[in-house]
């Protein structure tokens, strides 16, 4: 995504981490699905099986004899990370928008007014800030990114810890800490863009969230000139596409009412049932769709395995679940828009 000389800026600056940062790198890639470290290792030849514990000893032991090297990791962790996971919202800009981001001293100095020219390119910190920092602008002449990175905290119920002393009980949790990123992608050459944010540990209220982001991206990039794409226009569409497995649907009536299908199991369609298929049909053309959970069948060259996403009407929100690759997460975005008469 960078140009040539973004990457050299990057090993130039990870050239000597401490043993502190190369264990921050390991626990922030092992915390990802081990597939991901697999065929990272399996691309170098090297021995990749066991438990997430025998793999960071694996890892270890491969810095140390050099087989690995720390930046390495890193590269691997930016190129992994915030990819699934996320809720998003899509946008699209005009060309006139798009224009004076194509050329790289017009973005030093457009970036220079905002105070923010020496994120350009900068590694993302490896140390979390406890609140969303703007941490690094990766830019090429096709594509700009910003990251913001924070710390995510929560609470883990360990139940079978709890102490009872008399009538009194000692409830145990465990302290989870994680990295958050949230991200704002846009793509030059299409225009199109999207606001991603990373899957909170709890509840739903991404609402508030992208309101934040969007206004700290306006004096950035004039977001407020950008189109919004509204993906509740898709969820009909995609619905009969054949591309998707319809786990759950939900339509609203012109009166406000509410009905909603769901499928006997994950693995199978809604409509193979076929009393939800005949009261799906006499229900179509008098309803909405608000809420489309789908599972996006694999498409040999293009969607690695299936991927599962929800469509939300009330605030145009998309929800993909699960850890995926950058370039599966691209398509099934490139589909939604294609049935929002959006191409990309």
């Amino acid at each position: 995504m960078n140009e040539k000389g973004s990457e050299s800026h990057s090993k130039e600056s990870h050239s000597e981490l401490t043993g502190e940062e190369i264990d921050r790198i390991l626990d922030y890639v092992l915390g990802h699905k081990m597939a991901f470290v697999h065929e990272f290792l399996r691309g170098r030849g090297l021995p990749f099986s066991g438990t997430k514990e025998k793999l960071r000893q694996r890892l270890e032991e491969y810095l140390q004899e050099g087989s690995v090297e720390a930046i390495d990791l890193l590269r691997l962790l930016n190129k992994i990370e915030g990819w699934g996971n996320q809720h998003i919202y899509l946008y699209r800009a005009a060309e006139r928008l798009v224009e004076p981001w194509t050329d790289k001293s017009s973005v030093q100095e457009r970036l220079e007014k905002v105070g923010l020219a020496e994120l350009l390119h900068r590694p993302r910190p490896l140390v979390l800030p406890d609140e969303p920092t703007l941490s690094s602008i990766e830019w090429s002449s096709d594509r700009v990114r910003f990251v913001w990175v924070e710390k995510r905290q929560w609470e883990e119920r360990i139940s079978e810890e709890d102490i009872e002393e008399g009538r009194t009980v000692w409830r145990a949790y465990r302290i989870r800490v994680s990295r958050g990123l949230i991200a704002f992608d846009w793509d030059l050459l299409s225009g199109h863009a999207m606001l991603a944010i990373q899957r909170l540990p709890r509840g739903s209220k991404y609402r508030p969230i992208r309101d934040r982001f969007e206004a700290e991206l306006d004096e950035i990039v004039d977001l407020q000139q950008f189109d919004p794409i509204r993906v509740s226009r898709t969820i009909r569409p995609i619905e009969s596409s054949g591309e998707v497995r319809r786990r759950q649907l939900a339509y609203q009536t012109h009166r406000g009412g509410k009905v909603r299908f769901t499928s006997a199991s994950q693995s199978t369609d809604a409509f193979v049932d076929p009393d939800l298929e005949r009261a799906g049909q006499a229900l179509r053309s008098e309803t909405a769709g608000i809420l489309g959970n789908f599972y996006w069948l694999s498409v040999p060259g293009k969607l690695e395995r299936e991927l599962h996403s929800k469509l939300y009407a009330l605030d145009q929100r998309i929800g993909i679940f699960g850890e995926q690759k950058e370039r599966d997460v691209r398509y099934v975005l490139s589909r939604i828009r294609h049935y929002c008469g959006q191409e990309s």
